[in-house]
């Protein structure tokens, strides 16, 4: 397994220099990790290619997840809306309604507070990229089910992106997404997790 590598920056702009400097010298992307640290969050990114070969698959993955300071207790999942979800909606899945047209047909969504998500997902940027990249997972929920186990918001694509510009973009959303979430005097120190 590849080590993860650390960057920071005071700027998203500075800070996406350094990764994209470093995916274009890097010859095997097929295992990526890295820990982006600005503005006091710790947001990780994790690249997984597996070409497969011979009688097996291969799978790509893309995923950033961030551990959300202060414990909301506020949760939600979005994930695409496909014929394997639209069965589980048959079947008794809740598929919250958000008031918007265009996201609600994209997604599946279940939240324990519809008008949170609702108001959490009105930034034109955060729902922009989601619209752009609809086959994926986003979620906030708590790591495991332990009492007091970190909440994560953690954002899943099964694949293997590795223009710097689209990971940008989805870095973006989550940034926002995580200023959004924080509580005003939480995300002003990073913590040693």
């Amino acid at each position: 397994m590849e080590s993860t590598r650390t960057y920071s920056a005071d700027t998203e702009a500075a800070l996406w220099q350094q990764v994209a400097a470093d995916l274009a010298l890097e010859e095997n992307q097929y295992e990526y990790r890295a820990e982006l640290l600005q503005g006091g969050y710790r947001i990780n990114f994790e690249l997984d290619i597996d070409l497969g070969g011979g009688f097996e698959g291969g799978y790509e993955l893309t995923t950033f997840s961030a551990v959300v300071p202060g414990q909301p207790s506020f949760h939600f999942a979005l994930h695409e809306q496909d014929w394997v979800h639209e069965l589980g909606k048959l079947l008794g899945l809740t598929d919250v309604e958000l008031g918007d047209p265009d996201l609600d047909a994209a997604f599946i969504i279940t939240t324990n507070d519809a008008v949170a998500l609702r108001m959490l997902l009105n930034e034109s940027a955060v729902r922009a990229t989601l619209l752009k990249y609809q086959e994926l997972r986003l979620t906030l929920a708590p790591a495991s089910h332990e009492p007091g186990a970190e909440v994560l918001l953690t954002f899943t694509k099964e694949e293997g992106i590795t223009d710097p510009a689209q990971l940008q973009e989805i870095y973006h959303m989550l940034y926002l997404l995580l200023q959004r979430l924080t509580p005003a005097s939480a995300g002003t120190a990073i913590s040693n997790r």
